[in-house]
Parts: C-alpha cells; sequence; structure tokens
C-alpha cells in the first residue's frame, strides 16, 4: 500500500509515488516543474524543495527509476514498469481513505458530512464525464472490449440513478415545505 509502504516496497512513499506519476504524464521536467506541477495538482499541498530534491536523488542514485541529463528528471523503463504495477493497486489505497472518512463520519454533523461529498463529487465528476466522453477513444487503448465497456456504463447509470432517488425526494420535500410556508405567510 502506498500510504504505508511495506520495508521492502519498490516504492517508499507517497511523494516518489507522485513524482513518478508526474514524470510518466509530463515527461522531462526540472526539479522546480515537478514541485510546481504538484502545488498546481494538489492545491492543498505545497512541495518544498528539501522534500523533493532527496526523494529525486533517491529515485535516481538508489532505484534507478529516473535519469538525469543536465538539470532534467525522467523516468526509466524501470520506473515506468514499478509504476504500472502501483497503479493498478492504487483503488486499494483510494478506498482505504474512503473508509477513514466513512470511520469518521458519525463525529461528523450531516451538513459537515454534505459539504465534504458534494468537494468530493466536484473534484471527481469531471474526470468521470471526461472518461464516459473519451471511452471510444479509450477502446482502442483499452483492453476492456465494447460489451465490457457497455457493461460498466449501465453499471455507472444505474448507480447514479440510485443516488438520484433520494436527492429528488428531498427536493421535492423542500420545495413542499417552501410552498406551505409561502402560502401560510400571505
Amino acid at each position: 500500500m502506498i500510504l504505508f509502504p511495506e520495508k521492502d516496497s519498490k516504492i517508499s512513499s507517497l511523494v516518489e509515488f507522485l513524482i513518478l506519476l508526474t514524470l510518466r504524464k509530463e515527461g522531462r521536467l526540472r526539479g522546480v516543474d515537478i514541485i510546481n506541477t504538484l502545488a498546481e495538482q494538489f492545491q492543498n499541498w505545497k512541495p518544498q524543495s528539501g522534500t523533493i530534491y532527496p526523494v529525486l536523488n533517491r529515485l535516481f542514485e538508489k532505484k534507478g527509476f529516473i535519469s538525469l541529463e543536465g538539470k532534467y528528471y525522467q523516468i526509466t523503463q524501470s520506473g515506468n514498469d514499478v509504476l504500472k504495477e502501483y497503479l493498478s493497486s492504487f483503488i486499494d489505497n483510494i478506498i482505504f481513505i474512503d473508509n477513514i472518512f466513512n470511520y469518521g463520519r458519525p463525529l461528523m454533523d450531516n451538513l459537515e458530512v454534505m459539504q465534504s461529498e458534494q468537494k468530493w463529487m466536484r473534484n471527481h465528476m469531471p474526470y468521470l464525464r471526461e472518461l464516459i466522453e473519451t471511452l471510444p477513444l479509450n477502446r482502442t487503448r483499452s483492453e476492456e472490449s465494447p460489451v465490457e465497456t457497455l457493461e460498466n456504463l449501465r453499471n455507472i447509470r444505474d448507480v447514479l440513478q440510485t443516488i438520484m432517488e433520494p436527492v429528488e425526494k428531498q427536493i421535492e420535500s423542500i420545495n413542499e415545505k417552501e410552498k406551505i410556508v409561502k402560502v401560510t405567510i400571505k
């Protein structure tokens, strides 16, 4: 698990993972560009040079996951391989973090929970929408067949419909109460 890596893990910290991911996505970058890219991507975290450069050094000198040409870092084939391995299990980390939130949920009031969920949805829905809109393009790169894609889309639709039913009922209920209050006031 990336959040709590084992002693013998190939990637030993979340920062290592994020640097490899950034170099894979962006290509060759200077250290300062890695810091700026991470700061842009994660608005609530400002990576510091005292954190990033020692990790870059470890990834380069000790692990061989990145190369260095002049001031530019680039991910190596072994870095790509380990990143691919960790990306395939990354959903387990996301579920773990989600479970932490759910564990603390009873300590929050309903408004706090709803606001947190809204933030989560605002953060994730654009990616889900983009993925769905680009499916025909992704299909050529994916191992997923059109039948599997169709089944996954139907599952997403069913989940969204299930979520929307109580939302619509709450909206209707509040609208009805508002009508009653307005009629009573008049």
